[in-house]
């Protein structure tokens, strides 16, 4: 049987904490890349950049969220 996906307020504090600076440094690079991109002329599209790092941030969300208040030890 799968654990069942738990609302992020079941996680501990410091977990959700954990997750949320996250989120605020991962939305910070992906606004932040179209700029360092144009300043310096690299020749890449922000997208091979921003994509991944959304793919992977969702990813590790889900499996923190998947392994639920078991994560407190």
């Amino acid at each position: 049987m799968q654990a069942p996906l738990v609302p992020p307020f079941g996680l501990p504090r410091q977990v959700r904490l954990v997750l949320e600076i996250g989120w605020v440094l991962v939305i910070a690079k992906c606004l932040a890349v179209p700029w360092v991109i144009a300043r310096w002329q690299i020749p890449v599209h922000p997208g091979w950049v921003i994509a991944p790092t959304l793919i992977f941030a969702a990813l590790v969300t889900l499996v923190v969220l998947a392994r639920g208040p078991r994560l407190s030890g």
